[in-house]
């Protein structure tokens, strides 16, 4: 037998064993056992918060050590044993395709992006649809609770199954929201009965319903998202489609069901929430029968009428006699920003208006615009971005395009309240209907477009690292994201109002897949994800006692 030393870590049964264990070890003493190492054997690894601890041992000294009853296992160490660990998925495509046109075969381009974390020559819409490559990602969403705010999808699509061929059950948890009682989650009984019919998952075939299912795709499909083994969860914000919420409330909701959840018995913890939010206010303005009056532009007041050239001059989107702006809704930013506080992540699309958003403090901030609406002057402020996605601690993300320069999407808003940018310009996905045949058997794939298709990207890879780091609060979200970002990397034209490429002011921020375990090799616990303080007295290191 092999007479070597090599590392073995010893498991024992009982931790309660464990002091009594080393001295057994350590010492040269008459003990119960007689399989005792017939020597003093120095401890190469202690590690008193375990039941594992490691010792420089002979093959015949491990194998006899196995007779103690105390042990559950002596063994070499996995490397010793040609063990590695593996990436949780892997996908090899000859498609990460950034065309318009939908094909079964295409994969979202974004997840290659994204993980690349730089721009690759000549790959986009305008030059070679098609990169050939594999990428691997080491997490996948364990143990951690999506909501999809967004129109009603199909728990049966092959999109969302436990396995990439369709098979194996859904994940979607289809929840009946109005079963949160006001006992069970302490919302008052007046929110508790606005709404009284069942929450019923119907695959309706509305616009709105495709593009909450495709958003889902990206967040956490099987093929074409992130999560792939996250729990998924919907509700609907759309009051206009059979069984949705009123977005009034649906905060409500959610804070109930994370304020409720039960201890996840595979981790002794609640699972953390995280939710999308591809949806918000905004304005249709008919400038013939609901023209703007007047307009408050950085301190100064100018009178109507405007000119769609003056209005574009002053940051308004017009189209003929049609203007597009976000809408700013205090009511409902207050309920996100209370769900923020709350801890869960809220992940944010900066909606499509070609618009700038400003932040507090910002030098368009405080522009507003007058309209009379029924007989009464109505201001709102105009560059604040759209409700409830501007609110505060929200993650907002504006989209990139599929060009093979890394640019702005044209509709995206832009401008300072930007967080962080991400593929978002045709970006397949799963849909209810419309496209063409999932080939698994249920469903549809189709490209669509928009900030929409942006934020699920974001909150697809936060999904992924919560897996990593549960106890994630909102703010640390939000600056894990933009650290590990890259920087610079798309092309800024630094214009007017009108320059529809220019990030007015955002930061230059591109979403980065920062793989949080190695693909091979050890893997060791992640306690928490910060990085060294850029400034202050980082040596020598206080003494801190507890844990965060």
């Amino acid at each position: 037998m092999d007479n070597q030393l090599k590392e073995y870590i010893i498991t024992l049964k009982n931790k309660d064993d464990l002091s009594e264990f080393y001295k057994d070890m350590e010492t040269l003493r008459s003990t119960l056992y007689n399989c005792m190492p017939e020597r003093a054997v120095d401890c190469q690894l202690r590690r008193p918060l375990s039941r594992n601890t490691h010792y420089l041992l002979t093959a015949e000294e491990a194998e006899t050590l196995r007779q103690d009853p105390r042990i559950v296992a002596v063994s070499l160490l996995p490397k010793e044993l040609g063990l590695t660990v593996r990436p949780y998925w892997t996908q090899t495509s000859a498609e990460w395709n950034k065309s318009s046109v939908t094909s079964a075969t295409h994969i979202n381009w974004g997840l290659l992006r994204v993980l690349e974390g730089q721009q690759i020559e000549n790959w986009g819409s305008d030059n070679v649809v098609n990169q050939t490559a594999t990428i691997t990602v080491n997490e996948e969403g364990r143990n951690v609770d999506v909501i999809i705010v967004d129109g009603h999808i199909n728990p049966d699509h092959s999109e969302f199954a436990v396995n990439p061929d369709g098979t194996g059950g859904s994940r979607v948890i289809q929840l009946d929201w109005h079963t949160l009682t006001p006992t069970v989650a302490g919302i008052d009984d007046d929110v508790a009965q606005l709404l009284t019919t069942s929450y019923v998952y119907s695959p309706y075939d509305g616009n709105n319903n495709n593009h909450g299912c495709h958003v889902a795709g990206t967040v956490a499909g099987i093929t074409q998202g992130w999560a792939r083994k996250a729990n998924i969860y919907n509700i609907n914000p759309y009051s206009n489609n059979p069984n949705g919420l009123d977005e009034l409330v649906l905060f409500d909701y959610i804070r109930a069901f994370h304020a409720s959840k039960p201890i996840n018995l595979a981790t002794g913890r609640r699972n953390p929430t995280i939710m999308n939010h591809s949806w918000g206010y905004g304005y249709t303005l008919d400038q013939t029968s609901l023209p703007i009056t007047s307009i408050n532009y950085r301190g100064a007041t100018i009178n109507g009428p405007f000119t769609n050239a003056e209005l574009k001059s002053y940051g308004i989107d017009a189209v003929n006699t049609t203007v597009y702006m976000p809408a700013d809704y205090p009511a409902l930013n207050a309920d996100a920003e209370d769900a923020i506080a709350d801890g869960i992540i809220m992940v944010s699309a900066a909606a499509n208006d070609f618009t700038k958003v400003d932040v507090p403090g910002g030098l368009d901030y405080d522009n507003t615009f007058t309209i009379i609406f029924s007989g009464a002057p109505y201001i709102d402020y105009y560059h604040r971005g759209s409700s409830p996605g501007n609110a505060i601690g929200s993650i907002c993300v504006g989209s990139i395009d599929s060009q093979s320069t890394d640019l702005k999407a044209d509709y995206s808003n832009t401008g300072p309240r930007i967080d962080i940018w991400a593929p978002g310009t045709d970006i397949i996905s799963s849909t209810n209907s419309g496209g063409i045949n999932d080939p698994r058997g249920v469903g549809f794939l189709n490209k669509y477009s928009g900030t929409s298709m942006a934020s699920p990207q974001v909150c697809g890879v936060l999904a992924c690292i919560l897996e990593i780091y549960p106890d994630m609060t909102p703010a640390e979200a939000l600056e894990y994201v933009t650290k590990y970002a890259k920087v610079n990397q798309i092309t800024d034209t630094n214009g007017t109002y009108d320059d529809i490429t220019s990030l007015q002011g955002a930061p230059n921020l591109f979403l980065y897949y920062n793989q949080e375990r190695r693909s091979q090799g050890s893997v060791y616990p992640k306690l928490n994800y910060k990085t060294r303080p850029s400034s202050g007295i980082l040596w020598p290191r206080k003494r801190t006692f507890g844990r965060r």
